[in-house]
């Protein structure tokens, strides 16, 4: 519109004086010489929304006094007298123009502002999670791009450690949860912090040690998992027995033996124990490289064999599982220890003791139940040993039923009663039994009893009354074992038996040998005569059968030769074996009057 006026204005200049020109009219008509430049500053080919960017409108030679204009595409800003403005936060085209005593310059080019509506993001990387033993890891922040600085930080996102101004590598040999972000300008514009990466130190990895959850019958497998976190490639496991010891609960309590077949570690994170007849405790830990870096030992986990005489006994009175809060419930640990310590892991993965959450009387401890009490619960005497475990279940609606349920493992073949009963211990009616969430049974009275119990009839019980569940209760079912005594008896009758026959057979052996050596002994005293008349008629050689040998389990024989001549018509003489023979003494020639002597 301003330019228009002007041009009309010249025109009616023009006609009233057509033959003079001045200076305003050869103004209008003559576009200036001089062009503008569109500066950025800071000069950063992208930009981020909320970034401060400034736009300089550089104008080179002419006055001092300059008015400047701005356009962005064809939206024309007033004049100002900075040559400096901020644009919108995005991206556009901009130009700009000087006027000065009515002379206007020429439009600069159009500058092209870049602006991302999307807020940068750092990315970080690491070579390693894991520092090995007195070792570092190197981080990498990636490039943001000009002007960036990169901030460090180490588990406070608002507490930088190190700011690295060149190519964004920081070498750290301290582990923890690490990320990093870029700032640039003035006021400082930071990018979004990074993805965390954490960095473990390989000693203070703490794997995770899985174990089957149930009781398992004696010399039963059971099979360990070993989980760690990252789960890098390289690891191998090792498995360990955890043994009791006899110290106080703030010290180590568990000295760790390494099993059979994984002294060299196992690349699979599992592993099969064959054959445990007794609860035990066991840990894992991991190790890679040569020489191996190790972890730390897993918390211990405790498989629980349904051995009908552990070592140790662990009892609860009152004898159930579940409880209601503020119940008081005794746990005892017997057997043949001076020490107990009572130990309990509970569903949130704590493992502690009595003097933690209960109140110590000798070998009994004492506690009152609330929420947190939830968990399985077991004696450690000083002998390295376990007892049998018993689960506790903490119930805290007075308003829902409580399932009675025996807290010891039952024997195949006993009887059981399970009872459905309110806060005060009273039976309930109209009550309806699960096992394993399955329907069992509904009666008018709240008790479910099975008169011989087999080891199906094992698992997770609940009874409901009113629309309302118990908790959940485990029955463990363990096979039943003789007794010491009754299982000794039978094999010690067998091996009486066997031995007596076996006394039997050797007794007749000897009669017999003396029977039979009797009958040699009379033959050779008393030899047969034979008549020269028939003396050729008869010849006994070893050849006829007539030849006695090997009678004795010696290498020597007792007769090696037995033989009637008859060409001399004389008895040959018979000879008898070595000087060492039973018989080596006797001579038949003292009681044969008939016997000749050749010598």
């Amino acid at each position: 519109m301003r330019n228009a006026l002007l041009c009309m204005l010249g025109f009616f200049y023009v006609t009233k004086e057509p033959t003079t020109l001045t200076s305003d009219a050869m103004f209008i008509r003559d576009p200036a010489s001089i062009k503008p430049t569109v500066i950025q500053q800071p000069n950063w080919s992208l930009m981020f929304r909320g970034e401060k960017v400034t736009l300089k409108c550089e104008i080179i030679g002419g006055g001092s006094e300059w008015m400047y204009l701005w356009k962005e595409l064809d939206l024309l800003y007033p004049p100002k007298s900075s040559e400096y403005m901020t644009p919108p936060p995005y991206s556009n085209k901009y130009s700009c123009s000087g006027e000065e005593n009515n002379r206007q310059t020429q439009w600069s080019d159009n500058f092209s502002l870049n602006v991302s509506l999307n807020n940068p993001r750092a990315k970080l990387t690491a070579s390693d999670t894991i520092i090995p033993a007195g070792g570092s890891v190197t981080l990498t922040c990636s490039d943001l791009g000009e002007g960036w600085k990169i901030y460090w930080f180490r588990q406070d996102p608002d507490q930088p450690i190190r700011i690295n101004k060149t190519n964004g590598v920081f070498i750290v040999s301290d582990g923890g949860v690490y990320s990093c972000r870029g700032g640039r300008g003035d006021p400082v514009f930071y990018t979004e912090n990074s993805t965390e990466v954490i960095i473990h130190e390989i000693g203070k990895l703490v794997p995770f040690l899985f174990v089957p959850p149930s009781w398992l019958r004696p010399g039963a497998s059971v099979t360990l998992s070993c989980k760690i976190k990252p789960p890098d490639a390289g690891w191998r496991f090792y498995w360990y027995k955890a043994v009791p010891h006899s110290s106080k609960w703030y010290e180590q309590v568990y000295s760790h033996e390494l099993l059979p077949g994984s002294t060299s570690g196992t690349e699979q994170n599992s592993f099969i124990v064959n054959g445990p007849t007794l609860t035990a405790g066991f840990v894992c830990r991991a190790g890679r490289g040569e020489p191996a870096d190790y972890t730390d030992y897993s918390e211990p986990k405790v498989v629980w064999s349904a051995d009908p005489r552990p070592a140790a006994s662990l009892s609860v009175i009152p004898d159930r599982v579940q409880h209601f809060i503020f119940d008081f419930v005794s746990l005892s640990c017997e057997g043949n220890s001076a020490e107990w310590r009572v130990r309990r892991f509970t569903k949130t993965g704590d493992l502690s003791d009595c003097s933690k959450w209960g109140r110590i009387s000798g070998s009994t401890c004492v506690i009152v139940i609330d929420q947190n009490h939830t968990g399985v619960y077991w004696c450690e005497p000083g002998t390295g040993e376990f007892s049998n475990a018993v689960n506790i279940t903490a119930r805290y609606d007075d308003s829902a039923p409580l399932l009675l349920s025996p807290a010891q493992p039952v024997t195949v073949g006993d009887p059981v009663t399970l009872s459905c009963r309110d806060k005060k211990q009273q039976l309930l009616s109209n009550v309806f039994f699960y096992h394993n969430d399955k329907l069992l049974d509904s009666g008018s009275r709240g008790e479910l009893k099975i008169s011989a119990v087999t080891k199906s009839d094992e698992g997770f019980y609940k009874c409901q009354h009113s629309g309302k569940d118990s908790p959940r209760s485990w029955m463990s079912v363990r096979v039943s074992v003789p007794s010491p005594v009754s299982s000794s008896f039978p094999l010690t009758l067998i091996v009486a038996l066997v031995s007596g026959v076996l006394l039997i057979i050797f007794l007749l052996f000897l009669w017999c040998y003396k029977q039979y050596k009797d009958l040699i002994i009379n033959r050779l005293s008393q030899p047969e005569r034979i008549n020269p008349a028939s003396a050729t008629n008869y010849e006994v050689t070893q050849n006829d059968g007539s030849a006695y040998s090997s009678l004795l389990h010696g290498d020597q024989s007792l007769y090696e030769t037995i033989k009637f001549s008859t060409a001399s018509g004389n008895t040959e003489r018979i000879r008898h074996p070595s000087e060492d023979s039973d018989y080596a003494n006797i001579d038949p020639g003292k009681n044969d009057p008939t016997a000749t002597d050749s010598e």
